[in-house]
């Protein structure tokens, strides 16, 4: 009986093991399966909306020593993406900000994908600027360095090699043509984030949008004309004024205008409405000159209007244009 005993006590204890044994077995296989079959970055719902596809500091040969050295975006919204806010951050092997690329307003980014190159990789020197950047004279460097995507003052995604260290940081890369790899965005179920492979692209230069500024409304003053002049004041220099009117049937921008007076511009603000006056009186006039004096309104194509008064103006008056005249 107590043989018995200890056989079925012996037989529980060990099957109570073995199952915690399958237990942690199953656990750490759940876990390296869940990590195996991580989605990729690029095909996560919370990637930012734009993010590094893929990097390489270039390889030798017999012609240059930064051929292909180039980073790529990958854009994770199906919407165009206004670039100007978002900016490139390059940090040497020493691990100090080395240069910046940033995108002038509005740069539209219509592609899924752009390449920006060095602008001495004899593959993309020939690209418009907004296509290349210029970090240092020989941009990036193979043995390390990091890259900051930055959207304003925040990082949203970053990649690193050598022995920088970082969230994405990958291996240094060779020099040597056949030995170069670019890192590239693993795509599909991944166990690191990037995969090397020979992959240089060409820039696409349709890639980048950048809408050309909408003409500029008004910028002729044409329509405006001196209608009052008023120097002579009595005890305030605060007095005088010149009168302009606005002869035309639209709004006229005096940001488009200058008067110029004894050899002096001054540059106007303010808008007037159609058949409507308007008072400058921050010009200090002459109130009694020796000999005429010519004041002109000007825009971009030259004299606009120009009126003159003369000395013998008495005091509390004032040459007022009547009829043309």
């Amino acid at each position: 009986m107590l043989m018995l005993e200890d056989f079925w006590r012996r037989f529980y204890y060990t099957g109570m093991k073995n199952k915690i044994i399958f237990t942690i077995f199953g656990i750490i296989a759940c876990v390296a399966s869940a990590t195996a079959g991580a989605p990729a970055f690029a095909d996560d719902d919370t990637a930012p909306p734009i993010f590094f596809h893929a990097v390489n500091a270039g390889y030798r040969d017999d012609i240059s020593a930064q051929n292909y050295d180039f980073f790529e975006l990958e854009k994770h919204i199906a919407d165009d993406l206004d670039l100007s806010e978002f900016h490139v951050q390059y940090f040497n092997s020493s691990d100090k900000l080395a240069g910046e690329l940033e995108f002038a307003e509005p740069t539209i980014l219509r592609a899924s994908k752009i390449i920006f190159g060095f602008n001495k990789s004899p593959q993309y020197a020939d690209f418009a600027p907004r296509y290349l950047y210029n970090f240092g004279s020989s941009g990036l460097a193979s043995t390390a360095g990091r890259l900051k995507l930055m959207q304003g003052d925040t990082i949203i995604d970053e990649i690193c090699w050598g022995k920088l260290t970082c969230d994405n940081a990958v291996q240094k890369f060779a020099t040597a043509k056949e030995e170069n790899r670019t890192a590239l965005r693993c795509r599909g179920d991944c166990v690191e984030p990037f995969v090397y492979e020979q992959y240089y692209p060409e820039i696409d230069p349709a890639a980048i949008y950048m809408p050309e500024p909408e003409p500029e409304q008004n910028v002729s003053c044409a329509g405006l004309q001196i209608t009052e002049i008023y120097s002579y004041y009595e005890e305030n220099s605060s007095e005088q004024f010149i009168e302009l009117y606005n002869d035309s049937d639209s709004e006229i921008s005096l940001g488009a205008c200058t008067l110029r007076y004894k050899n002096k511009n001054y540059p106007l603000l303010g808008v007037i409405a159609p058949k409507s006056y308007s008072l400058l009186q921050d010009i200090l006039l002459t109130k009694d000159p020796s000999s005429s004096l010519t004041i002109e309104l000007l825009d971009a194509n030259g004299q606009v209007f120009a009126a003159e008064y003369f000395h013998g103006q008495k005091k509390a008056t004032s040459y007022a244009l009547l009829d043309g005249q």
